[in-house]
């Protein structure tokens, strides 16, 4: 069987997906490895697989449609609104669609899935990332790419980010 992404948009029979270096990208100090695209589900999710180095977390509280976690190892800790928690191995964390929140790994095992419904926010990864040159946490910086970037590109992708500094308690529906 071949390890490569198959991209189908019907049901016509199964699809299996491996993280492998086609599909894997390191987003900072994180590696990312995307198991089902728009292309895959007919834009109606995509599940990403994220390993998160201890510290990383966006560069500023951001809100966009709901983003969905299920925590396979580690702890990490949300802020949602003004709600502030750990989730841990076996949690799952959704946050409100449209609401401000971020994110920080606590530990150096952090993986989780992530679910964007609908799809497209996984683009966004796919935009500021590189290409894994292994299925290995990279070395460097912890921490997302370029955070002016990262705003600059935001509104392709129905995203937001507050300004720097500023937590998602702070934030309002209005800014």
């Amino acid at each position: 069987m071949s390890n490569e992404l198959r991209v189908v948009n019907d049901t016509s029979g199964p699809v299996v997906v491996r993280a492998n270096l086609e599909n894997s990208v390191w987003y900072g100090s994180s590696l990312i490895t995307f198991l089902a695209s728009a292309e895959m589900t007919g834009g109606r999710y995509a599940l990403q697989r994220m390993h998160l180095t201890k510290g990383f977390a966006p560069p500023a509280a951001h809100r966009h449609g709901p983003e969905d976690f299920y925590i396979l190892s580690g702890e990490i800790r949300f802020w949602a609104g003004k709600d502030e928690f750990v989730a841990r191995a076996g949690d799952f964390v959704r946050t409100i669609p449209g609401g401000w929140h971020t994110l920080q790994a606590e530990t150096d095992d952090a993986e989780a899935l992530i679910i964007f419904s609908p799809a497209g926010m996984e683009r966004f990864f796919q935009s500021l990332a590189r290409p894994a040159e292994s299925l290995e946490l990279p070395g460097g910086r912890v921490g997302p790419p370029d955070a002016e970037l990262m705003r600059q590109i935001a509104p392709r992708f129905n995203l937001e980010f507050g300004p720097p500094g500023k937590t998602a308690a702070e934030m309002t529906d209005t800014e």
